[in-house]
């Protein structure tokens, strides 16, 4: 029955005259999906107007979500059913289900994690209209339908999906701070050490914001001062061409080396020491 009922909601305007009926919809002549692309954000944004903004979105590290941004912001919580209407060149397809939820207060009270926000994707792709269907934010007394319009989203689709597959797979607040270590006496690096510094490279290449990197070479215990500290640098100087051979500006990093003067472990135990042999990448913003 409520499929039927928001069936028939689309046959109304963007808001409808009827009374206890609210529609929100975008026009043919009006419907758009905007792409806005960086490598730390992804957005494919759909204006409904009188209502607000739908947008699927994808931040750097993170999996793609949809969140739907309201000019009236709800003070309470509630519950929302989505559905999903087939175009008329689709007269045999039923409506589709795709659940009920809760929805938050606050100017994005619809947000979906990756499932649900890609079968939204997938609905669209498919010409399928959603629409989200819940009681006003005042008394609860009217019905409330709010459409993702299908029209021109195809256009927008392949600029967006582009855009997720080259955004930085990392992020900032797990990278901002990268510690390789090394082999005893060593100052070469590991294939795992290289793996790490790419997250910091990811973002000192594409992020703008991103101004500095400090590159601390540290040691052990054992050994001379002399000795540690010419180790040390090493470690610090392998680091900082591996940076630089992947495209990081030499005017971004700033190399220190301390020897064995900066622990992070007891020397006494094999863990320490191991933990004591490393290098310090500090991403500065």
């Amino acid at each position: 029955m409520r499929l039927l009922i928001v069936s028939l909601l689309l046959l109304f305007s963007h808001v409808s005259a009827n009374a206890g009926t609210l529609h929100y919809e975008a026009t043919l002549e009006d419907s758009v999906w905007e792409v806005s692309s960086s490598p730390l954000k992804c957005t494919l944004t759909h204006p409904v107007k009188l209502f607000g903004k739908a947008q699927f979105y994808q931040l750097a590290g993170y999996q793609p979500k949809f969140r739907f941004y309201v000019d009236q912001v709800p003070v309470r919580k509630g519950k929302v059913s989505l559905s999903s209407i087939a175009p008329e060149w689709k007269n045999n397809e039923k409506p589709r289900d795709l659940g009920d939820f809760k929805y938050q207060k606050g100017e994005t009270p619809f947000r979906y994690n990756r499932k649900m926000s890609l079968r939204l994707m997938s609905e669209l792709e498919q010409g399928m209209t959603p629409i989200f269907y819940f009681k006003d934010w005042g008394d609860g007394r009217d019905d409330v339908s709010a459409v993702l319009s299908p029209v021109r989203y195809r256009e927008s689709l392949g600029e967006f999906r582009a855009c997720m597959g080259q955004i930085i797979p990392y992020d900032f607040k797990n990278v901002r701070n990268t510690m390789v270590n090394f082999d005893s006496a060593k100052f070469n690096l590991s294939k795992k050490a290289r793996r790490d510094l790419d997250g910091a490279i990811a973002y000192l290449t594409r992020d703008p914001s991103v101004i500095k990197a400090n590159v601390n070479g540290h040691t052990d215990s054992r050994g001379t001062h002399t000795y540690n500290n010419t180790l040390s640098q090493q470690r610090a100087l392998a680091v900082r061409k591996y940076l630089i051979d992947n495209g990081v500006s030499i005017s971004k990093l700033s190399v220190k080396y301390f020897g064995k003067r900066k622990p992070l472990g007891k020397n006494m135990t094999q863990k320490g020491r191991a933990s004591n042999r490393r290098v310090w990448v500090e991403l500065i913003r």
